[in-house]
């Protein structure tokens, strides 16, 4: 059950009752002015290095003797544009336990995998452990698990987790066929009842993977209709056995079938009705899988004929078979007799895959997250979905960006945005002379302030915003409109 702290993205423990409408809903008039400023403000921000925020947040850990999960409460740093899980999942990993619960692994450190570890799309969050990881029997790893899944899917926008170890999917028997596939947050059943439920999954001694049926959730990749990347929704599918060719052909057909909730899906062709061969899932030497697909020449055709990306196809398929199939790494696709080094794309150019080798490095750039930007409409605010990269969804400047992009805002470069910080419980923007000089060239200043407002605040759970232009709090831009007040949030503006 998800806690107070939501989405922690201010610290601010404040539970705001937004009740948003879909795509185009429209809000109340807007209010008439700011309110005035009582007495002098912070000095504006310059640069973006003021958003440090704390926050008291839970973290489930195994209690001492493995039977359940137990709440711990820890007082962390947070970021504002930056998702708090990573810092929550860091200090999770890193708890060494105490009289009430045991750290995470045991005697075996686990961190987090470098780079980029966590990828949060569709409500899913996938976790990339370090290697130490594997170090780990499997109902350790399951019991971990858990404990993460538990703890990140208190935050609101996180409702499955998936784990990878150095950068593949996770494998929960000792031949390497069981998925662990999607999990949700803690049940409330002990723990060996969870692993008992769980292990009784894997293939019986002496019968083959293949003859084991599996019913597990899968997170699904599916490209955008804009070509702009690709996202994801989570889905329980039905697999005949476990052997690794199983698992991929049901991921291709589910994928084939269609988005089942992305109203932004682009159409999907028939893999199966292209494939020349059977996929394979060959064993690589230093460990590790690769699946090799034979599709017919004529699947590009049908790409451009339906209006699908080529590269957001690709990676919506490498990233789908390398996020559930245990250990796979790579995936190598031949379109008649030619093995996919180039894949075009009208959106991103063509990209060149050496070896005909695609993996989720090469394909991670394009998972798009989605944002609600306020947009002037008739009267009000019109909420609008928005993609972009997932990394950004809650970055002040990249939203501001968009809703410049949108034609909510003036045209803004980055070197616009002079700075950004929190004070308080209150976001400060301080833009450049040569926006506020756009500003007061526009027709309706106060759409422009509320749209912002309006997105920044129901982005980041913010309650106050205040604007600077060229570092200076200013009265007016020509205009009745008070700029140098704290602009506030409020959502009774959503119908």
């Amino acid at each position: 059950m998800k806690t107070a702290f939501r989405r922690l993205r201010m610290g601010l423990c404040l539970l705001l009752c937004l009740c948003l409408c879909s795509c185009s809903a429209q809000v109340a008039p807007l209010p008439d002015a700011t309110l005035p400023p009582m007495e002098p403000g912070p000095a504006a921000p310059v640069g973006d290095t003021s958003l440090r925020y704390y926050a008291t947040v839970p973290l489930y850990l195994p209690s001492v003797d493995g039977q359940t999960l137990l709440t711990y409460y820890d007082t962390l740093s947070f970021t504002v544009g930056k998702h708090p899980a990573e810092a929550i999942l860091t200090a999770l990993l890193g708890h060494h336990g105490n009289d009430r619960v045991a750290s995470l692994g045991g005697d075996v450190a686990l961190t987090l995998a470098a780079g980029d570890p966590l990828l949060l799309v569709g409500g899913v969050c996938t976790v990339n452990l370090a290697a130490s990881a594997n170090l780990l029997s499997s109902e350790e790893l399951y019991v971990a698990a858990q404990a993460i899944s538990a703890t990140l899917c208190e935050l609101d926008d996180i409702d499955y987790v998936t784990l990878l170890i150095a950068g593949s999917p996770a494998a929960m028997d000792v031949s390497g066929n069981l998925p662990l596939g999607v999990i949700s947050g803690y049940t409330g059943l002990e723990l060996p009842i969870l692993w008992d439920q769980f292990d009784a999954k894997r293939a019986p001694v002496g019968t083959l993977a293949s003859a084991t049926p599996l019913s597990a959730a899968a997170v699904l990749y599916f490209p955008l209709a804009d070509g702009s990347g690709i996202s994801a929704e989570p889905r329980t599918l039905s697999f005949p056995g476990q052997h690794p060719q199983q698992l991929i052909l049901t991921l291709m057909e589910a994928l084939s079938a269609g988005a089942a909730s992305m109203a932004d899906a682009a159409p999907m062709p028939n893999m199966t009705a292209h494939m020349l061969f059977m996929p394979e899932a060959v064993e690589l030497e230093g460990g590790g899988r690769r699946a090799n697909l034979y599709f017919s020449a004529a699947l590009m055709e049908e790409l451009s004929r339906i209006g699908c990306d080529p590269l957001c196809f690709f990676a919506a398929l490498t990233m789908t078979l390398t996020s559930f199939v245990p250990a796979l790494q790579q995936v190598s696709f031949q379109m008649g007799n030619t093995a996919l080094t180039d894949v075009p794309s009208q959106v991103h150019g063509e990209r060149t895959f050496p070896g005909a080798l695609h993996t989720r490095e090469h394909y991670v750039p394009l998972v798009m997250g989605q944002a609600t930007l306020y947009i002037p409409g008739e009267g009000g605010l019109m909420a609008k979905t928005a993609s972009l990269h997932y990394q950004q969804t809650q970055s002040p400047r990249a939203l501001l960006m968009l809703l410049s992009q949108h034609g909510a805002l003036p045209t803004l470069t980055n070197g616009d945005i002079l700075g950004i910080a929190i004070h308080e419980g209150t976001l400060l923007i301080n833009f450049s002379e040569d926006f506020a000089q756009a500003v007061r060239r526009s027709a309706d200043q106060r759409m422009i302030a509320y749209s912002a407002v309006t997105t920044l605040c129901h982005a980041l759970e913010l309650r106050r915003v205040r604007f600077y232009f060229g570092g200076s709090a200013v009265d007016e831009l020509g205009s009745d409109l008070i700029w140098s007040g704290e602009f506030l949030y409020n959502p009774s503006m959503t119908e």
